[in-house]
């Protein structure tokens, strides 16, 4: 070939190259940032719109059903998820995989702008969301030394900002702080008793309460502005106002009032191990690198705690980049004992260490040189890009060791080292580049599948691709180029073996042999052959039904996220008692470290929502995985709930194994109908855990205004809902300054006045005639049943029954349901699937599409190669042979057929087909000497046995450090072994007795037309 020519003619020259592809990947690996997963951009965008005090059932109707109807007209919307809730409401947008996002929240925004919102509402907050945008720190602030207070102002005023200033951070979650407030609590008996309204207070304070820019003084020499200033700076103050009545006389708000300096309503808490704490969830932006986010946060942290002389206690209780760490570690030592492995069975088969040091160089220069590609496709270093790296050890030497073995054999003959590498190069090479290209085609679909999937995998396909590629470049340059130059030059390289090469060389020639007569036996009965093998893949379908699917397997992360939701309308303190028994309960469990309790965190989240963050010790220092302890905890966390309206579940609710959702604008026929399917759902075995979003309901009291008597009255009924909620919900009177600070001074009614009905219908309502009456004289009362939250999907009313599953066939349980609710339903009501059975199912019509296209490219790429059909026809027979053997495997470890799984499946289809191409390569070359094509297969047998041996040893024994990986992101490391390992043992153990019998049947019962020409002068 010529660029093995070239090589060998000039030395220097190839080595510089080969350095300079070194070169280019060291620089590029010192700027690739390290991260758990491939950047993917997501396209969803969140938008939520808070007020306070609206009920889930008006937050549908002012808030969610304005938003969705704007909403409807964005382009490129695949789904539109909307939820109302108390205090406010939220949509999530998801578009189509190819929308310009930042284009979509320009949309977001303009129709946002269309839209009235009440004008007590906040301003919608929009979101972009991204895989990577999650918590990747979590910090638990407390102190002994100062109070509450200020440790919650020292948090929000010095803490946060400083950490926000860090490249890479996105948004700071806080739980669990405090915020100081004046609260006028009133006396109703005393201003019942002198006729004053709550509204006439409020208006008496606001109009005293005063920071107000008045003008300008021009007429002397310096400018001066004017400001009129009256902001209390003390209790005393407040307590001082004086109030003027309508009869003229004069009171003071201390006469009506009690002042309290207190903090504002508590709408989260937040307790680290028993002791009550802030909690500060840090959220990396889009492009943020989580270790080195990490890593300047701990810093910026022990910088705080020294400048306060550690007066504040910081304890990092959630840190991401500790796993990603640890799994970039042990991927890189994976890595290298997977390449130690590899270079060993080298070693082992050649016995000689130039030639063991050729293939070697092999598999730095082709990593190296991938990670330069790496950085410019703007790839980072995360869990894909690792597997496939790990993955390729044993292919990236692979196109070496065929070379050298070859080069290796042509010395056998007495050709020196120049005429060996150069005329073995060249009578291999098509092997080797029909070997390259095969892998590749394989791995250009799984780098374009579509969906998130695609998106997810694009890095792992291009990664091995372009390592393989750069590996036959090295193959055909610096391994001929050192073959001519380092190798023995001895016509007879026999005189140099130790005893041990020349006892390995005769006992292989031995097994050799042994081959050899074995095919020629199997030849005889061609047919028979073939027939065993359908029939051993055909029983290897059949046990794939006993294999367990998912996925994807969960990671050991130590971290577990567990929920208590209490009854929808517990008080935060009932859940804080609550929430603190069963937080005691875990703390006891053997391997607990820390347990943070967090109520009402998050949007969407209120009182009645306990969130237990555990962490537990490190895997080597448990006997026990994430996965058993979530099993005991679930189980004896049962004794915790007191009420069928109590749940208990994992912080990962909605992606449950089953999903079924149910959309109507019928709301309780679509409840009545869910009791139908979860009935049936609870009939089928190893469905546990059935669950409905159907929430218990809560009661509003509902003040229904008499109009008539009100006007009779002369009472406005606006005025009284404006009392109403001065009284019931509180209302901001003004600033209060202290300490360089300003604060809410706030007018409620006390906590005692505010326990019962019979409090609210003593309230007296202000009329047009300057008295008061009686609220119960203008209005009546009713508890009315409301739902605590409502769920839409595309603006249609929707309710979700989950499930888990502990069975192998989702798919068949999902498939059941799937016809009883299509059988069952009735008119008004939709349905769809989600959770892990529908992304399972996306799965296998993803990687099944992907496995067509890796076969036809394949098939196109050897059709190409060898220039007739009847090979490429006969070479791909081999891969559903590799498929038995990995179905096999996976039942035997029960590990489950996930997405790691499915990819080591397609990626199977290009090494396996590797042996078969170096077999029928071969013969093809004898069939061009004449040969009679029996002889030729057995020929090529013979000789070819050596180099496909080495080559399936080495692809395993470079797997191997991932099939007994027990760290961090074993899980996904141990199935694709498994996988890919098994696969290989079978597809090699049957390639080499199948295919031959195969294409010498295809040889000799082809019609003429069809057959290969082989002339003697294509030598």
């Amino acid at each position: 070939m010529l660029i093995s020519k070239i090589s060998i003619k000039r030395p220097y020259f190839t080595v510089m190259i080969n350095f300079l592809i070194i070169i280019f990947g060291l620089m590029s690996f010192t700027k690739l940032g390290i991260q758990d997963n491939p950047n993917v951009d997501m396209p969803f965008i969140s938008v939520n719109i808070k007020y306070k005090g609206v009920n889930p059932k008006t937050a549908e109707e002012i808030l969610l059903k304005p938003m969705e109807e704007q909403f409807k007209g964005l382009s490129n919307l695949k789904n539109m998820h909307g939820y109302a809730f108390q205090d406010g409401a939220d949509v999530f947008l998801e578009f189509n995989l190819n929308v310009n996002i930042d284009r979509a929240l320009s949309d977001v925004r303009d129709k946002l702008s269309y839209i009235d919102f009440p004008k007590e509402s906040e301003t919608p907050k929009i979101q972009r969301i991204n895989s990577n945008d999650k918590s990747i720190l979590s910090l638990n602030v407390s102190s002994s030394s100062i109070s509450f207070q200020d440790l919650s102002y020292f948090v929000r005023d010095t803490l946060k900002p400083q950490l926000q200033n860090i490249e890479g951070v996105g948004a700071i979650q806080i739980t669990g702080d405090e915020t100081r407030e004046i609260q006028i609590l009133l006396n109703s008996s005393m201003i019942n008793a002198m006729k004053i309204s709550p509204n006439q207070i409020e208006n008496k304070i606001k109009d005293q309460i005063v920071n107000k820019p008045s003008g300008n003084l021009r007429g002397e020499s310096k400018f001066k502005s004017i400001s009129t200033y009256n902001i209390p700076d003390s209790i005393d103050k407040i307590a001082k106002m004086p109030i003027i009545m309508n009869d003229k006389s004069l009171i003071r708000i201390e006469d009506i009032a009690t002042i309290k300096d207190t903090h504002a309503e508590i709408s989260n808490y937040s307790e680290l191990n028993g002791n009550k704490t802030i909690t500060l969830s840090i959220i990396k932006d889009h492009q943020g690198n989580i270790v080195n986010i990490a890593k300047e946060i701990k810093q910026k942290v022990a910088k705080i705690k020294f400048e306060n002389n550690n007066k504040i206690n910081i304890v990092i209780t959630q840190d991401n980049s500790e796993y990603i760490v640890e799994s970039y570690h042990s991927s890189i030592f994976e890595l290298l004992t997977g390449s130690f492995f590899a270079v060993l069975i080298v070693f082992i088969f050649l016995h000689d260490w130039r030639n063991t040091l050729i293939c070697a160089v092999a598999i730095p220069t082709s990593l190296i040189g991938t990670l330069a590609i790496a950085h410019a496709l703007n790839f980072t270093i995360n869990s894909i890009t690792l597997m496939a790296l790990t993955l390729s050890v044993g292919i990236l030497i692979d196109d070496a060791i065929v070379v050298i073995e070859n080069i290796h054999r042509h010395k056998k003959f007495g050709k020196s080292s120049f005429q060996a590498a150069d005329e073995g190069t060249d009578e291999i090479g098509l092997a080797a580049i029909a070997v390259t290209l095969a892998i590749v085609a394989v791995f250009v679909p799984v780098a374009f599948m579509d969906g998130l999937l695609g998106k997810y995998f694009f890095e792992f396909g291009i990664t091995v691709a372009t390592a393989v590629l750069i590996s036959l470049f090295v193959a055909f340059t610096i391994v001929p180029m050192m073959s001519s130059r380092i190798l023995k030059d001895s016509k007879n390289e026999e005189d140099g073996k130790n005893k041990y090469a020349a006892l390995f060389d005769k006992k292989f020639e031995k097994i050799q042999l042994f081959y050899q007569n074995s095919l020629r036996k199997f030849l005889n009965y061609k047919k028979t052959t073939i027939f065993s093998a359908v029939i051993i893949f055909i029983i290897s379908i059949v046990l794939l039904k006993f294999v367990p699917i998912a996925f994807s397997p969960e990671e050991d992360n130590s971290m577990v996220n567990f929920k208590l939701d209490l009854q929808h309308g517990t008080p935060l303190n009932i859940s804080i008692e609550r929430g603190k028994e069963l937080e005691e309960y875990i703390r006891s469990y053997p391997g607990v470290e820390n347990v943070v309790m967090n109520i009402a965190a998050g949007e969407g989240t209120t009182s009645n929502n306990i969130l237990y963050n555990i962490m537990l010790v490190k895997t080597d220092k448990r006997n026990f995985t994430k996965n058993e302890f979530s099993e005991h905890l679930t189980k004896d966390a049962q004794k915790f709930i007191r009420s069928p309206f109590e749940k208990l579940g994992f912080g990962d609710s909605g992606y449950e194994p089953i999903r079924v959702n149910l959309m109507s604008s019928n709301s309780e026929l679509m409840n009545e109908y869910s009791k139908d399917i979860i009935k049936f759902m609870s009939e089928i075995p190893n469905v546990t855990q059935i669950n409905s979003s159907a929430k218990d309901p809560i009661y509003e009291l509902r003040i229904i205004p008499n109009n008539l008597k009100a006007a009779d009255l002369e009472v406005n009924i606006n005025d009284m809902a404006n009392t109403l909620k001065l009284l019931y919900g509180g209302v901001r009177v003004g600033d209060f300054y202290a300490n360089g600070r300003y604060f809410d001074i706030k007018m409620l009614l006390p906590m005692e006045n505010n326990q019962t009905i019979a409090d609210i219908t003593s309230v007296h309502i202000p009329s047009a005639n300057n008295s008061s009456v009686l609220l119960s004289s203008v209005a009546s009362f009713e508890n009315v049943k409301i739902e605590p939250s409502i769920s839409h999907l595309n603006g249609n009313t929707k309710m979700t029954i989950s499930a888990q599953y502990s069975g192998k066939d989702l798919n068949g349980v999902t498939q059941k349901i799937q016809e009883f609710v299509n059988k069952t339903k009735p008119l008004g009501v939709t349905n769809s699937f989600s959770g892990e059975a529908e992304d399972v199912q996306k799965m296998v019509k993803t990687i099944s599409t992907t496995l067509l296209l890796a076969t036809l490219f394949i098939f196109m790429v050897l059709c190409s190669q060898f220039e007739n059909v009847i090979a490429p026809f006969a070479i791909m027979l081999s891969v559903p042979l590799a498929f038995s053997g990995s179905f096999i495997a996976l039942l035997i470890t029960q590990y489950p057929l996930s997405i790691y799984g499915m990819i080591g499946i397609i990626m199977l289809m290009g090494l396996v087909t590797k042996n078969a191409i170096l077999l029928i390569e071969f013969a093809q070359q004898k069939l061009r000497e004449d040969y009679n094509v029996d002889d030729a297969l057995l020929e090529a047998a013979f000789i070819r046995f050596r180099p496909i041996l080495m080559t399936t040893l080495t692809m395993i024994a470079g797997m191997l450090p991932l099939l007994f990986h027990s760290g961090p992101g074993s899980s996904g490391a141990n199935a694709m072994g498994v996988t890919v390992i098994g696969g290989l043992i079978s597809s090699t153990l049957l390639t080499l007795f199948i295919v031959p019998c195969a294409y010498s049947m295809l040889i000799r019962s082809t019609n003429k037309k069809w057959r290969i020409t082989f002339s003697k002068d294509k030598k």
